[in-house]
């Protein structure tokens, strides 16, 4: 049809004024979307408040769930910003948005002929940690959605109120972030962590984890009560750095504990019914599968006789550079066992993991079971729904101790061998269902009247615990076991911990605090009578008898005061370098009283490095007269004394460890990163739960504030700090309010 010049003007002015309205229409629209949330912000604000107390926990008590979730996540915002907002970045696969090509992995990631890494954002991406959480939206929990998006609102709130402080590329958070760095935690450095360690060719330096955990049953303890211990080992700046707080609704949620940056959720805490922990542990959930690869065409997989092809993405990544952003497409391949993180084109061979809950997105949800329980069978329940892939949990409460070797392990074809590459060009390597939870390994109030995990194998988790070795099969954990294994599979710090429980004794409460500080170095049992005894027809001069004297009279307590802890220490390390790993680790092993310390072939290599221990500790500091607390300190604002020692060469119960500096120092930076005591109430509850707390920093990350270094001094001093759980506990020992500061009071007033 032909239109005159009138009709064309017409049709076109029609058409504009039809794309203003629509256009119009957007805009309106998307100013109400921005009131709404606005509107919801502001009742959520009005609805919570939060109470610092004089260690500056926020305990964070609102009207709604929602409203004290979002409280949550102003207040971990308000400590330490820029701390989560990397670890959500991290989640997001855009951290080297921020810091650069480093991040992107481990090296200067490009891709060549099938060559991966899987480290930094490249790895984010191939586990499509945010991307899963966003297609799989509608799986998500409702209830448990609105309480990450009340938790981002709340970041997001300290933001916008403090945009000009804050660094420009911190942005918002959704909620899918939130639920997006729960699955990172367990991708990155659990799960995919697993199966490259049965690559051949190992590209990852794995570091090592762990924590202890022991409760002792009202038989065993002095007044009648349940008493539970907990401490974490992890690095104290990394991403697993912990954070302390107490959320409170009443008769909904009343729980603390500690949470990593940027979680809402406490992996380890208490309730007003229960007390739970967790310590890191081996169960063998993620396996590596060998593909043949198609010689003709390398985007082919071979299974069951046919070729597949193997799905492939491209991620686009924004990387800081010197001369601004630049912009970095790599590709993501995938066969159906999950992503693959190796080609070898030369051969015709690909390598893809496999890992528990690849497509969840309710991680979140199991953390979450774990707060709201209130009593043991809600929290077996929790357990029960296999979102958390793994961890020994003890929980207790004011009557049981119970204990669960926790972990998402599917059901395996015994034909094949687990603890390496499977094929994966047949169906007979496919997973069967996770073993049931009623299988677990579990330990309810056992006769020993004790409970405790130090990253041990389950079946020494107490004394005469009945658990089978091979109860659940030969690939139920990452390694090997041998039919009729016992107690020598306790590492040191279980050990210590067994060998003080394990005594016809009530405990107090302050000896259970002495435990969780303990730093009684057993390898000292034998290394110090091997050096008495290699000292008889070997010692020459006088300069190394008066340290020989202080090993003699020393309590085998690392201290900061003490002498012999230094010389052991300077021994080991020299005995180490010289003799090997291998050898060195015979004293921390469980058998160490097997070495012969009447034995010329031990005595001389044992004394040799106590004579160049000794000559290296007088050349760093001048003199041998160096008491412990002048090598092992913290330093956060100042230098404060340490008297833990290294977990990796004795095994302490309480490690304080970190890097050695040029002039001998040892800065530390890892050991156990919380440390709770909880004392559950008496059978009639006529006396509350008590609990005590320590984090090895506190609680801020700002130089200038107080709580920056107030529980580095306190660790310093062998302390720990009340936990006030009660209302009337929080008022009287509040710091500062944010919020309606009389709604703890009205909580009071009705009781």
């Amino acid at each position: 049809m032909q239109l005159n010049r009138r009709e064309a003007v017409v049709l076109a002015l029609s058409s504009m004024i039809g794309f203003q309205v629509s256009a119009f229409a957007e805009v309106d629209e998307a100013e109400r979307e921005r009131t709404v949330h606005a509107e919801r912000d502001e009742r959520l604000a009005r609805d919570v408040s939060i109470y610092r107390d004089q260690y500056g926990v926020p305990h964070i008590v609102g009207e709604t769930e929602e409203a004290v979730f979002f409280g949550y996540g102003y207040a971990q915002a308000e400590d330490h910003l820029e701390r989560m907002m990397l670890q959500y970045r991290d989640a997001q696969g855009r951290r080297a948005e921020v810091q650069g090509f480093e991040a992107l992995g481990d090296g200067y990631l490009h891709f060549i002929s099938y060559e991966y890494r899987w480290d930094g954002d490249y790895l984010q991406r191939l586990m499509r940690t945010k991307q899963g959480v966003i297609e799989n939206r509608s799986r998500i929990d409702p209830a448990v959605y609105k309480l990450l998006d009340a938790f981002a609102r709340g970041v997001n709130t300290y933001i916008a109120e403090h945009r000009g402080q804050v660094p420009e590329w911190i942005d918002g958070i959704t909620a899918e972030d939130v639920e997006a760095l729960e699955r990172s935690q367990y991708f990155r450095f659990y799960s995919v962590h697993d199966a490259l360690m049965k690559m051949t060719e190992q590209t990852w330096n794995f570091p090592s984890f762990g924590s202890n955990q022991f409760a002792i049953a009202p038989k065993k303890s002095a007044d009648g009560r349940v008493i539970h211990v907990e401490h974490t080992h992890m690095p104290w700046a990394n991403r697993f750095q912990n954070y302390e707080a107490h959320l409170m609704v009443p008769g909904k949620l009343n729980a603390g504990g500690i949470s990593w940056f940027g979680s809402p959720f406490f992996l380890m805490g208490f309730n007003d019914r229960i007390t739970w922990s967790a310590t890191w542990n081996q169960p063998n959930i993620s396996d590596v599968y060998e593909e043949k690869i198609n010689p003709k065409d390398h985007r082919q997989y071979l299974y069951e006789g046919e070729w597949r092809e193997i799905r492939e993405e491209m991620a686009t990544f924004q990387v800081k550079g010197p001369k601004g952003m630049e912009t970095v497409s790599l590709p993501l391949y995938y066969t159906h066992h999950g992503p693959v993180v190796k080609f070898d084109a030369e051969h015709n061979r690909a390598w893809s993991v496999k890992v528990p809950n690849f497509d969840s997105v309710n991680y979140s949800s199991g953390l979450y079971g774990l707060m709201k329980a209130q009593n043991l069978d809600e929290f077996k329940a929790a357990i029960a729904r296999q979102l958390i892939p793994r961890w020994n949990f003890l929980c207790t409460d004011s009557q049981n101790i119970y204990w669960v070797h926790n972990g998402d392990v599917p059901e395996r074809n015994n034909k094949f061998d687990w603890f390496k590459p499977v094929p994966g060009w047949t169906k007979e390597t496919e997973w069967g269902p996770f073993v049931p939870f009623e299988k677990y390994p579990q330990l309810t109030n056992p006769p020993s009247g004790f409970l405790q995990n130090c990253n041990n194998a389950f079946w020494v988790s107490t004394t005469h615990s009945g658990l089978d070795p091979l109860m659940l099969g030969p690939y139920y954990l990452q390694y090997p076991v041998k039919p009729g294994a016992g107690m020598e599979a306790l590492n040191t710090r279980g050990e210590r911990v067994v060998q003080v429980l394990g005594q016809d004794k009530k405990f107090t409460r302050d000896e259970m605090v002495e435990l969780g500080y303990d730093t009684y170095m057993l390898p000292a049992d034998v290394i110090v009578p091997l050096l008495l005894e290699a000292s008889r027809i070997r010692l020459k001069g006088e300069k190394l008898r008066a340290p020989l004297e202080e090993l003699r009279k020393w309590n085998r307590q690392s201290a900061v005061n003490s002498l012999a802890s230094t010389y052991l220490y300077y021994w080991a390390k020299t005995y180490r370098e010289a003799q090997g790993e291998a050898r060195y680790a015979r004293f921390v092993a469980y058998e160490r009283g097997k070495i012969d310390i009447h034995s010329s072939e031990e005595q001389e290599p044992a004394w040799r490095a106590f004579a160049e221990g000794m000559e290296l500790l007088e050349k760093k500091f001048g003199t041998l007269d160096v008491p412990w607390g002048k090598i092992n300190v913290l330093v956060r604002n100042g230098v404060f004394p340490m008297d833990g020692t290294s977990v990796e060469l004795f095994g302490v119960l309480h490690p304080d460890e970190g890097p050695e500096q040029d002039d001998g120092r040892i800065f530390c930076n890892d050991g156990w990163g919380h440390l709770m005591i909880v004392v559950e109430p008496d059978s009639n509850q006529s006396k509350p739960k008590q609990i005590w707390s320590l984090l090895p920093y506190g609680e801020s990350e700002h130089k200038d504030s107080p709580h920056y270094n107030d529980l580095a001094k306190l660790h310093s001093q062998h302390g720990v700090k009340p936990f006030w759980f009660s209302p009337e506990d929080i008022l009287a020992h509040t710091e500062s309010t944010w919020g309606d500061k009389s709604r703890i009071r009205r909580m009071i007033a009705k009781g």
